[in-house]
Order: C-alpha cells, then sequence, then structure tokens
C-alpha cells in the first residue's frame, strides 16, 4: 500500500470507531461534528495522526 493509501485507511478507520463509539451513547450529532471538524483540519493541511486517534477512542470505550 502506499502511504496515501495507509493514510485513507487509518482516516476511515477512525471515522468507524467514532461512529461506533458515538453509536453506543447515542450521540450522532457529536460524530458528525468531529468528522467535519477533522475534515476541516485536514482541509487546512494540519497532519493528523489517526492511529493515535484511534487510541484515544478505544481509550473511551
Amino acid at each position: 500500500m502506499s502511504t496515501y493509501e495507509i493514510g485513507a485507511f487509518e482516516a476511515l478507520e477512525w471515522a468507524w470507531k467514532l461512529l461506533r463509539t458515538q453509536n453506543q451513547d447515542v450521540n450522532i450529532d457529536e460524530a458528525q461534528s468531529r468528522i467535519q471538524e477533522m475534515l476541516y483540519t485536514l482541509g487546512s493541511g494540519t497532519q493528523v495522526n489517526f492511529q493515535q486517534q484511534i487510541s484515544e477512542l478505544q481509550a473511551l470505550s
């Protein structure tokens, strides 16, 4: 896999885990808001460590 593909995979994995975590709390609006914030962050050129983001989500659940 290329670096781009790995990054895309990690981003999708983060979104999936976020939705699953939020679904347990029945707070889909919060998940949508966090995904929009992440899109803005990525769109502004800021790098994101999705593995760290995923670990933080797993720690919450």
